[in-house]
């Protein structure tokens, strides 16, 4: 009865020491490019600065791009993919192939649910087979939402460095138990970086530039004229007209609504991009391949800082954090936010 009662008292001490020393370790995913885009590579820990809120802390943690990464590779196949999966089949699997051995990866898909077709590993034959079993939805539903926070929250909770979400989607949430805002405060506690790809759907197109076009005004090649046959004269029928119920929309209405629903889709996939510090592309099928191939090279050419901050007493804050570095030239894309939690 004595040992267990001592067991007790120690881990109640080092229960007690744990919180009196409050402090919480805060990981900042980074990326380096000149102004042309170039990545640059070999800097040292002293070739940083990082700021919270204005004042500069501590740099306790210093990785390059030879630390392994963990991926998951998040494919939206809703019903409007179907059209193109081997084609996002064949590019996932590309993807794959360019990872190093060391590299952990796992496959998902959504439509109206999400489901894991392979838990993070580095066996590529298992990656490679579980492409293979990714179909189609049957059911409505694009939970672009409620799937990129149940891999943030789940999948990734026990892992540790360098974390990625390749998100290939249209960007239009529809059925998602996860509101916009949740989703953002999820993304702002993890140090998960989203890679987002727009995928085009619907009845509009959005250009690289991010400006939505109907799709009236996409130009389309020009078919040969071919000489035309004499009308032949129709005969008379009856023709009879019904009135269409005041709450079915029209074509325009329709157009509209896909216009808005598009731009508002680009700007979610940039906004989860921007605030990982991860970077968003726009796609069409045929250019699947050599996207991913940029995200691999990419994912080589990151560093990874740390540092540690006291715990929050009272209440939860988002904190701001800027990433500079000793070159005049750099460009730097980091994770610009981290909440830290009450006690």
């Amino acid at each position: 009865m004595k040992i267990i009662s001592a067991l007790l008292c120690l881990l109640l001490l080092s229960f007690t020491a744990f919180s009196q020393s409050g402090k919480t370790f805060v990981s900042v995913p980074v990326s380096v490019s000149d102004r042309e885009g170039r990545y640059i590579s070999g800097l040292e820990k002293d070739d940083f600065r990082i700021y919270r809120d204005g004042k500069e802390e501590k740099i306790t943690f210093f990785a390059t791009e030879d630390e392994p990464v963990t991926v998951a590779l998040l494919i939206d196949t809703s019903e409007s993919t179907k059209p193109v999966l081997d084609k996002i089949r064949e590019a996932a699997d590309d993807f794959i192939k360019l990872l190093n051995s060391k590299d952990e990866c796992m496959v998902a898909t959504f439509d109206s649910e999400v489901k894991i077709i392979n838990r993070f590993t580095s066996d590529r034959d298992e990656l490679e087979k579980s492409l293979g079993k990714i179909q189609s939805g049957e059911k409505e539903g694009t939970i672009v939402f409620s799937a990129v926070d149940k891999i943030v929250r789940e999948n990734f909770a026990q892992k540790q460095g360098r974390k990625v979400i390749v998100l290939l989607s249209d960007g239009k949430d529809f059925g998602s138990s996860v509101s916009k805002r949740d989703l953002f405060s999820s993304l702002e506690e993890s140090d998960v970086m989203i890679y987002s790809i727009f995928y085009q759907t619907g009845r509009v197109f959005v250009d690289s530039k991010g400006t939505v076009k109907p799709e009236t005004e996409i130009e389309k090649p020009k078919e040969t004229e071919k000489p035309q046959k004499p009308e032949k004269k129709k005969k008379k029928k009856y023709t009879i007209r019904l009135t269409l119920p005041k709450e079915t929309n029209t074509p325009e209405e329709i157009e509209r609504v896909d216009q808005v629903s598009s731009k508002e889709a680009v700007n979610v996939l940039q906004e989860m991009s921007d605030t990982t510090a991860g970077r968003f592309y726009m796609s069409d099928a045929p250019n699947l391949s050599q996207i991913f191939k940029k995200i691999a090279a990419e994912l080589r050419e990151q560093y990874r800082l740390g540092f540690n901050t006291e715990n929050v007493a009272n209440e939860s804050v988002v904190n701001n954090i800027i990433v500079k570095v000793n070159r005049a030239d750099a460009v730097v894309r980091a994770r610009g936010k981290y909440l830290a939690k009450k006690l």
